[in-house]
């Protein structure tokens, strides 16, 4: 009967590395919808205006009706003379034919100037295995690994750095590459990935987690933890043994 039992056992722990096996050959590979190259070579999209964004407006000969301006949530920003003006939507050069042709009701060629202070939805996000996962303000250029050390403060022991992913966010799509920074991590030469704004960076684990965590939860907890050592004999004539030891504590 006890025999019975272990075999019983055993077969549950083979079948269990055998799904573990399998899970680990379908799910360590990512295939994402575009290339590197093809995301490296899109170029930034215009800016459009949106909620947040710091605008000033200059008046070269009535500098008492200088203004600047955060575009309110509802898209519209409020200006002398003019009342609310809707900037969400628009593109600076927009916005200033728009202001040179309402402010010509009230002034004899008017000389404006529109100037973007702050660009409020120009943000990439850093997630997965890293040490601070959150968002990051681009003020200039930005690469996956400036990105990774600044807002991340580097990776975590186990993040795969060779498949590094990139969504891009555009035209109501999302979409991602896969980015390789561990040659560049040893010194080596490799071309530079700059991230657009809205990008989102995730560094994905390794197999090795994946593995530990499919195990914590497969076996772990699945199998009855009656404090033991099981030892099952595998190859001919039993040469050699797998088991499981659950003598280190219940969960």
């Amino acid at each position: 009967m006890m025999q019975s039992g272990n075999n019983k056992k055993a077969v549950m722990f083979f079948l269990l590395l055998f799904s573990l096996g399998s899970c680990l050959a379908g799910c360590s590979g990512m295939e994402p919808a575009r290339t590197k190259a093809d995301m490296m070579a899109e170029p930034v999209p215009p800016l459009v205006l949106a909620a947040g964004d710091v605008i000033d407006v200059k008046f070269f000969f009535v500098p008492e009706l200088d203004e600047s301006q955060i575009v309110r949530p509802d898209g519209f920003m409020t200006l002398q003379l003019l009342g609310d003006v809707q900037a969400q939507g628009k593109t600076p050069a927009e916005l200033h034919r728009e202001l040179l042709k309402r402010y010509a009701a009230h002034l004899k060629n008017p000389n404006i100037t529109v100037m973007i202070r702050r660009v409020n939805d120009s943000r990439v996000w850093v997630g997965g295995e890293v040490k601070r996962p959150g968002p990051v303000q681009m003020t200039s250029r930005l690469t996956v690994l400036e990105a990774i050390m600044d807002v991340g403060g580097g990776t975590r022991p186990m993040a795969d750095l060779k498949n590094v992913l990139v969504v891009r966010q555009r035209e109501g799509k999302s979409y991602g590459c896969l980015v390789d920074i561990k040659e560049v991590l040893k010194g080596k030469e490799s071309e530079i990935f700059l991230l657009q704004p809205r990008d989102v960076v995730y560094v994905p684990p390794t197999a090795i987690t994946k593995a530990d965590d499919w195990v914590d939860q497969y076996i772990n907890k699945l199998i009855p933890q009656a404090k033991g050592l099981f030892i099952y004999p595998i190859g001919p004539g039993g040469a050699g043994s797998v088991g499981i030891d659950t003598t280190t504590g219940a969960r």
